[in-house]
């Protein structure tokens, strides 16, 4: 029987978010989830309540938005790779999603980097979370493939791999079904959007793990790559419950002191013991990629 539930569109997915300011046309998203181009276009809104015309030109402006905090690019060449002809058709269009002028939001950002006068507030916080800045590491990666099943929804209800959730439940599946051991693979999870710049409900979260090759007769299950480069680590050991918040401390806090060029990708962390015993405390490592 086939998938009729937002898992049907994990291609549809990888191919938006591989290069999000290509130009990808209805019949082709269509030709990947295997529909018609009609019905494509009403499962698509069905499951996500929103069109892909509009899912893609949303995602564009929170990726625009994202970099505007991170960097100082000047805003026409932002507009330029987000798709805009102009800097004006850019404004207009953000300021339909974001409330605000690119040059507003901006502005809000880098007046608030420059109230963090000392980064010993931040370094507390962190602790009293469970992450040490002094720990902080830089290394290079080699790109590699990941399996994961996706979580719509705040950050705070799939924090990590619990356990009895049904995300976890399906990659188990998964690893069984490509007769694996658990222990083979690396435990991951992909954090795609920026909660200051997305509503709860439209924050995506990839819970997943690492594989060799894909194995596209399983069902409900999307394929991805991380890309290599240099990353900036942080290392957490918490609760996972404590993971947003740390997030919040790195990007808000430590990045507005620190000076770090970041990549315009989503982060990702690696679950060094994804599944704790009662009394051990899970190890988290975060990734940022930075440029060189």
């Amino acid at each position: 029987m086939p998938v009729q539930s937002k898992e049907r569109l994990y291609p549809v997915w990888e191919a938006i978010e591989r290069d999000i300011e290509s130009q990808l046309g209805l019949n082709q998203l269509a030709f990947l989830s295997n529909f018609s181009p009609w019905h494509f276009h009403r499962f698509f809104k069905k499951q996500l309540s929103e069109n892909v015309q509009d899912y893609i030109k949303r995602l564009r402006i929170e990726k625009a938005a994202y970099e505007l905090k991170i960097s100082n690019l000047p805003i026409i060449e932002i507009a330029l790779e987000a798709g805009y002809e102009s800097q004006e058709a850019f404004t207009k269009a953000f300021k339909r999603y974001m409330l605000d002028t690119p040059s507003s939001f901006r502005k809000k950002f880098k007046t608030s980097k420059k109230n963090l006068k000392t980064d010993k507030l931040f370094h507390t916080k962190g602790l009293e979370l469970g992450l040490d800045f002094n720990e902080v590491r830089y290394k290079f990666i080699a790109s590699f493939e990941m399996a994961f099943t996706r979580h719509f929804g705040p950050y705070e209800n799939l924090p990590g791999p619990l356990p009895n959730s049904k995300e976890v439940l399906k990659l188990l599946d998964f690893v069984n079904f490509i007769k694996s051991n658990p222990a083979n693979h690396k435990w991951l999870g992909v954090s795609l959007d920026d909660p200051t710049l997305s509503r709860p409900e439209k924050l995506r979260f990839d819970l997943g793990i690492t594989i060799g090759s894909r194995y596209k007769n399983f069902p409900e299950i999307g394929y991805k790559k991380i890309e290599s480069g240099k990353y900036i680590i942080f290392r957490a050991r918490c609760p996972f419950k404590n993971l947003p918040k740390i997030y919040q401390t790195i990007q808000d806090d430590y990045f507005a002191v620190q000076k770090v060029q970041l990549m315009n990708q989503p982060p990702f962390e690696m679950y060094i013991n994804p599944f704790p015993q009662k009394k051990e405390v899970p190890i988290v490592d975060i990734y940022f990629g930075v440029k060189n």
